[in-house]
């Protein structure tokens, strides 16, 4: 199929699940369909070591939805390459880190090829599992390859981690999440969850089952900031009375098709774009820096957290 008519053919479908199943099928290798593999990132991530426990000081990139092996996704991955692991030493995967479903042969074409530079570079891998991901065996394939369970926490400098696997949030993950809140002394508590709770985004919206489970434990153990992906754009929110003063920022342009957005929101949207991009942030005990990057390496967004 030439690029001509694949656009064409792609513009002319009705459903998102149509889409998915044409969009992603001509980057299919011809292997067979769920071989097994032995490849693994370097410096093999160890889940419940912390990073840079005796420093104040943390960077990380961050990016949902980018799993196509499309030239958008090598592109963002350039300009990630660009910045330091000794300053950003840690990448957070979004979920969707596979299209247009999990499987063992897609890894390589769709994460490994795309990431390479920054794979060599030694940057360590922090992912949770997207919708995309969890349809195949639960997201087997991505738990395989990154040596990780459903969910896990992790720390670096002074801010920790909750990464939750957002297909399946039940009782007995908000309880393990509950408790590791409850005793973390962390001065930067920051959760990760594929699907947003909030977003203007005209596919996906808000979602209220995230925000009933999970809003009132950020509010109760004062969590700072929500990561997530799902919806294919930028946005940035701020305060919402039943999340405490957590601010949420949905990332998934990581290099699927980008998502329309509604005009009008009942919440706080201090920021939105439709674009591909990856956020690029830091901090210390004293305020923490967001930046959004788009495909131009340009900051299009920036925001500072203080802590009083």
């Amino acid at each position: 199929m030439n690029r001509r008519d694949f656009i064409k053919s792609f513009l002319s479908l009705v459903t998102l699940s149509l889409i998915a199943k044409t969009s992603f099928s001509s980057f299919t290798p011809s292997k067979a369909e769920n071989q097994p593999f032995n490849l693994k990132i370097p410096d093999k991530n160890k889940w419940l070591n912390s990073r840079d426990q005796n420093s104040n000081y943390f960077g990380f990139l961050a990016l949902g939805d980018m799993g196509t092996g499309w030239p958008t996704e090598y592109e963002l991955v350039k300009l990630m390459a660009l910045n330091s692991p000794q300053y950003f030493p840690s990448i957070i995967l979004l979920g969707d880190i596979i299209y247009p479903s999990a499987k063992a042969n897609l890894i390589e074409p769709n994460f490994i090829k795309p990431f390479t530079p920054l794979i060599e570079k030694g940057h360590r891998f922090y992912p949770i599992l997207g919708n995309h991901d969890d349809h195949e065996l639960k997201g087997k394939y991505i738990k395989e390859y990154f040596d990780i369970p459903d969910y896990y926490t992790f720390s670096s400098g002074s801010a920790q981690f909750w990464a939750l696997n957002s297909n399946d949030l039940n009782a007995q993950q908000m309880n393990w999440f509950n408790l590791s809140a409850q005793k973390s002394k962390a001065k930067w508590k920051i959760v990760l969850v594929h699907h947003s709770p909030y977003c203007s985004g005209s596919v996906h919206k808000n979602n209220n089952h995230i925000i009933k489970t999970l809003c009132p434990s950020l509010k109760k153990y004062n969590f700072d900031l929500c990561l997530s992906g799902h919806n294919h754009l930028y946005e940035r929110i701020g305060i919402v009375p039943e999340a405490g003063n957590c601010r949420f920022i949905v990332s998934g342009g990581g290099s699927a098709w980008l998502h329309k957005f509604e005009e009008k929101v009942y919440f706080d949207r201090q920021a939105i774009n439709s674009c591909n991009h990856y956020l690029r942030i830091s901090g210390n005990q004293n305020q923490m820096i967001l930046e959004a990057i788009n495909l131009q390496g340009k900051v299009f967004d920036q925001a500072v957290l203080r802590k009083a």
